[in-house]
């Protein structure tokens, strides 16, 4: 159950919520199942310090969350579908089986999170940083990868079907077998720390490239 007096505060702005954060940096938030009438639909919290903070089944559709500080925090299960992210810190931060539909995570360091199982279909992840990622059962079909960095990240029966793969960055990432690459769109990449083959610009790889372009080392 949500704290309702660290909701209202929430909802007051990015500015109240901080100071009140530097006051109390002991205390962890608790907004966890903030849904109905204490929802955060399309609250802005641009820039908010909200590191270590609990959302789990939380509804941030629409939410302004960018360059938000949202380390260590939790998302299990919440959505964020079409949430503005871009910028945010998710370092460690625990969004498993959440919902990131369309969301905008351009340039969000999302080192070391966890989105086991999240849906990430149609999102935004231009220039992220996704090194040690868990992608492992996520859903990533059609979203934007392009200058993302992938090392060292996991994404075991990850469905990439149709994602952009422009200029990734990827070394010693685990994959297997029922790692969904059909269609993914990319004009060249970084593969084991080498420059990757030069392809035409924007054209669908071939099913039957993807072992030799993304080799299988799970």
């Amino acid at each position: 159950m949500p704290n309702h007096k660290h909701v209202t505060l929430l909802r007051k702005g990015t500015q109240a919520w901080n100071t009140w954060r530097a006051k109390h940096p002991e205390l962890k938030p608790e907004l966890s199942g903030a849904i109905m009438r204490t929802s955060l639909k399309s609250v802005n919290l641009s820039s908010a310090d909200l590191s270590d903070a609990n959302f789990n089944n939380t509804d941030l559709t629409w939410a302004n969350l960018s360059s938000a500080n949202l380390s260590r925090a939790k998302f299990a299960a919440a959505n964020l579908s079409i949430a503005n992210l871009s910028g945010a810190n998710l370092s460690i931060a625990n969004l498993s089986g959440a919902n990131l539909s369309g969301a905008n995570l351009s340039g969000a360091n999302l080192s070391g999170a966890n989105f086991s199982g999240a849906n990430l279909s149609g999102a935004n992840l231009s220039g992220a940083n996704l090194s040690a990622t868990i992608l492992s059962d996520a859903n990533l079909s059609g979203a934007n990868l392009s200058g993302a960095n992938l090392s060292a990240t996991q994404a075991l029966d990850t469905n990439f079907h149709k994602a952009v793969f422009t200029q990734i960055q990827i070394s010693n990432w685990k994959i297997n077998d029922a790692t969904n690459f059909e269609e993914v769109i990319s004009d060249s990449h970084y593969v084991q720390n080498q420059i990757g083959e030069h392809h035409p610009e924007n054209r669908t790889i071939a099913p039957d490239e993807t072992n030799q372009l993304f080799p299988e080392v799970a």
